[in-house]
């Protein structure tokens, strides 16, 4: 079996969720979780006791859209809609056991993931008549590769008029991986928009300056402007310095309001067939396959 690195409560619930899907029995009592978590991880009772706090807390938020069922004697993996998103998102945070493991290598293929989570999550931002579309390249909608054109084409799909700002064409994406906005019925200017950063890296405070308000509304003729994002599949300890340090400059989404953002939605978006080829991978390197 490998050494896992997990400390913070957060990264022991983590450890905890990724245990219950990999089991084959789909259930722990306490007793025998403790055991496991002081076997593989070396994690006391207390620890536990922390990390299914926390737990409780993301089923309090996420309600059904949670794919655990919490209590004090015993942590079970239940059926819900979006329960291969939430294990891809779960996977896909840096220092995560996949990625400390079977999924060690970032891969375009990671990346990707995220982005399509993240389009279909941003869609209901704002609710019904919400639209979200992923502005890389290349692009399964059609983007041309030319930033200074790609621009233009993102300004059509949105029902803007293109800024008379310069738009070097060798640009990549302007720091912006997905465009969420809804329009009013009169379809007239003035409606809300958001750009959107995504990572998958473990440092995600420089990322927040990817986005520059600034050009970017030179680039699109916006009335009002635009809400930055930064989408990330992990967790953040909302009363902790990191939470703050982050939202003072961008609204972080990160993986439980990706599964909010979800559950609003009457789509199921697909088989997440990436999640199950982890959990099948990572029976091989967990103690908790053999329960």
């Amino acid at each position: 079996m490998t050494d896992l690195e997990v400390s913070s409560t957060e990264a022991i619930a983590d450890w905890v969720e990724t245990s219950v899907l990999v089991s084959s029995s789909g259930h722990f009592g306490r007793d025998k979780l403790d055991d496991l978590a002081s076997t593989e991880v070396g994690l006391s009772p207390m620890k536990v006791a922390m990390a299914i706090d926390t737990m409780a807390k993301r089923a309090g938020v996420l309600g059904a859209s949670y794919p655990f069922v919490v209590s004090d004697i015993a942590v079970l993996r239940r059926k819900s809609r979006h329960a291969g998103h939430y294990a891809a998102l779960l996977f896909l945070t840096p220092g995560s056991v996949a990625r400390q493991t079977v999924r060690a290598s970032e891969t375009a293929e990671m990346g990707e993931l995220l982005e399509e989570i993240a389009e279909a999550a941003l869609a209901n931002f704002w609710g019904e008549g919400g639209t979200a579309l992923s502005f890389g390249y290349p692009s399964k909608h059609g983007r041309p590769e030319a930033f200074d054109q790609a621009v233009v084409w993102l300004a059509g799909k949105i029902g803007l008029d293109a800024g008379r700002g310069y738009r070097p064409p060798r640009r990549k994406d302007g720091g912006v991986d997905v465009v969420a906005w809804r329009q009013f019925a009169d379809r007239r200017p003035g409606f809300p928009v958001a750009l959107a950063q995504f990572t998958i890296q473990a440092e995600t405070f420089t990322k927040t300056t990817d986005i520059d308000l600034r050009l970017w509304a030179s680039w699109l003729a916006m009335d009002i402007d635009p809400l930055s994002m930064l989408v990330i599949p992990g967790t953040i300890r909302s009363a902790g310095p990191d939470w703050r340090q982050l939202t003072t400059v961008v609204m972080v989404i990160d993986r439980i309001r990706l599964m909010d953002l979800l559950g609003r939605g009457s789509e199921d978006h697909g088989d997440m067939g990436w999640a199950a080829e982890t959990i099948s991978a990572l029976r091989s390197v967990m103690r908790a396959a053999e329960l």
